[in-house]
């Protein structure tokens, strides 16, 4: 055999065998094995998103409840002080700062 033999009957199995078309073919599977890897990768991403957008929403919610209730706690611990009895040994028990007790109730009524 010489090599003009092993040529031709290289050439004439790749052609009448399809392998021209397989060629051919090839980067277009690997170009569609790309787009449909990237669409999966998409679809992963902005699932991850929803999820992410979810968690955060539901985290500033609890942050609000909290900052709700601590605000609250503060009037109340601002109203205690207030109504504190500075004599141990009162019978009668008034609080003191009468007048300033009248204002800081309209003030806290106001917020």
């Amino acid at each position: 055999m010489d090599v003009a033999t092993i040529l031709t009957t290289l050439l004439t199995t790749l052609l009448s065998g399809g392998g021209v078309a397989s060629f051919m073919q090839y980067k277009q599977n690997k170009k569609a094995k790309e787009l449909e890897n990237d669409k999966a990768a998409s679809e992963q991403w902005r699932e991850l998103y929803g999820e992410q957008t979810k968690t955060v929403q539901a985290l500033r919610e609890k942050l609000h409840q909290e900052s709700a209730l601590l605000e609250q706690e503060r009037r109340q611990t601002l109203m205690c002080r207030f109504y504190v009895c500075e004599k141990l040994d009162c019978t009668d028990r008034e609080p003191p700062h009468t007048e300033i007790m009248k204002e800081l109730e309209t003030t806290v009524s106001k917020i």
